[in-house]
């Protein structure tokens, strides 16, 4: 982000799309929080095509090539992005024709172009006809969009709104509109859904980006956390669309539990009524999407497993028919969570709490310093604090119940977090990573026996009425109950390596 010329970053901008009905894009059209246009607004027919070779060579190397009819001719356009292919790298370049010219770009692009196509040529893939109607709210834009994505015979509708504008405004408008109309966020671009639509590379889910490094204040770090926190989540959320369900369940629930572990440390140092309603809401989703989970790894255990040693076993084909039936609801689950109106609203809340930095209001001045105060000593007592926790809470590990062990699991699991969220900011790599690495060991261990404890739990839910599936259920809980005798004898060593790791936050 450049400075102004009075010196100052511009504010941060925002790009948010949702899903609409025509009667809900009709009603938002007509709002009274819109700008009243100096005439009757009218809609603009666009027609844009994506053209490239057989084996979609541009795409494949991250390059999008558009041709479009412009006011007077047409013109095209080189975007590049990897797997997101969102950055133009190129003006508008006015061409001959509708078919794109790659000569007629800039050297530098037309020269790579020729390096990647060489002698194939260029066809249409996927091509986007959209009726726009744009609208205005004092420095926010509304782009109200309408029409078909077409790649070959297949043919998507849609009716979507496009806002964008100066963080605080566009985030405050959309909450405004989503409390009154049944929002729901389109979390991929119309141009990443016909590059899908078309067979290349589908997104992979995207796991926790880097935690926080350098010096930074308290004030900076909340903002840094809680938006990489919705940023994964969202971001998942469009690889959930685009087909890659199972990782992308798994990161979203992560994303959520990671947003209320970190919500947690900061309101021990700022009681913010904020923070406890967003981790209420992040509760909620992760709880929806853990049902989706759990069948996940107890169907890839079973197959893994039982089934795999003993294949000609004939009650486990029962007993997967119905872990795919719970695990379809559980799916369903999430597309409904997803779908529901409630989470976009939670989702824009938390972005416009983080715009207007919403944990400063009503603070009392000694509280407000903190937040100047360097995020440095905020995690080393934290970590400490939850070092002591888990370390007490674990005593005598290989002993503890399968209750209390599962205790122990969240109090460490709340330590990773804030490992990974807080070890950049302390010197001592070296030390971050190996202890980091000690955590992460006994997390594993403890995962695989809570996989175990919930498996039996799962498989209490199956019917075994007939002998076979009766049978087959009984051969599951033997091998649950052996791999998880043999899963505790690691843990010890686990154990003792975690224990022996020195904080490094000392």
């Amino acid at each position: 982000m450049e400075p102004s010329e009075t010196g100052q970053a511009p504010p941060p901008e925002a790009v948010i799309r949702f899903v609409l009905t025509p009667e809900t894009a009709a009603a938002l059209a007509r709002h009274r929080l819109l700008d009243a246009p100096p005439a009757p607004p009218r809609a603009q027919n666009l027609a844009e095509a994506w053209f490239d070779t057989p084996g979609l060579t541009l795409l494949r190397h991250g390059f999008a090539l558009s041709a479009a009819k412009a006011r007077r001719g047409h013109v095209q356009m080189l975007r590049q992005g990897g797997a997101y292919v969102s950055t133009p790298i190129s003006g508008s370049t006015p061409i001959s024709g509708p078919a794109p010219q790659p000569a007629a770009f800039p050297p530098a692009q037309a020269e790579a172009l020729a390096a990647l196509v060489a002698d194939a040529a260029l066809s249409l893939v996927f091509s986007l006809r959209t009726r726009r109607l744009t609208r205005q709210a004092g420095a926010v834009l509304l782009r109200f969009e309408s029409g078909t994505l077409q790649a070959g015979a297949d043919k998507q509708n849609f009716y979507e709104l496009e806002i964008s504008g100066p963080a605080v405004d566009a985030y405050g408008l959309a909450l405004a509109l989503a409390e009154e109309q049944p929002l729901v966020l389109q979390p991929a671009s119309l141009l990443r859904r016909g590059i899908w639509a078309v067979g290349a590379a589908r997104p992979g889910a995207i796991r926790a980006g880097q935690g926080l490094t350098g010096s930074m204040c308290m004030d900076s770090a909340i903002t840094a956390l809680v938006q990489s926190c919705l940023g994964q989540f969202t971001a998942n959320w469009a690889v959930f669309a685009a087909g890659a369900e199972v990782e992308a369940v798994h990161q979203m629930r992560v994303a959520m539990r990671r947003l209320r572990s970190v919500l947690g440390l900061f309101n021990r140092a700022l009681a913010v009524p904020g923070f406890a309603a967003f981790r209420g809401e992040a509760k909620r989703i992760a709880a929806t999407m853990g049902e989706a989970r759990n069948w996940d790894v107890f169907t890839t255990m079973l197959r893994n497993g039982p089934v795999q040693a003993l294949p000609h076993e004939p009650g486990f084909t029962a007993l997967l028919d119905q872990c795919a039936a719970f695990r379809a609801t559980g799916y369903a689950h999430v597309r409904g969570v997803l779908a529901d109106p409630a989470t976009t609203r939670f989702l824009l809340t938390a972005e416009l709490f983080l715009a207007r930095h919403g944990w400063r209001n009503g603070l009392p001045p000694e509280t407000l310093a903190i937040l100047a105060a360097p995020a440095r000593d905020f995690a080393a007592a934290q970590l400490a604090r939850l070092h002591r926790k888990v370390r007490k809470r674990g005593r005598h590990l290989a002993h503890l119940s399968v209750h209390d062990r599962h205790l122990t699991r969240i109090e460490l699991k709340k330590l990773r977090y804030a490992t990974d969220s807080f070890g950049g900011l302390f010197e001592a790599r070296g030390k971050v990573k190996a202890y980091a690495s000690a955590a992460a060991d006994l997390q594993e261990v403890l995962g695989t026996l809570n996989d175990l404890a919930t498996a039996q739990a799962l498989l209490a839910r199956l019917d075994g009425a007939t002998p076979e599936a009766a049978r087959a259920s009984g051969i599951v809980l033997g091998w649950c109950a052996h791999a998880g005798s043999v899963s505790t004898r690691p843990l010890g060593k686990s154990w003792k390596a975690f224990t022996g790791a020195k904080l490094f936050a000392g």
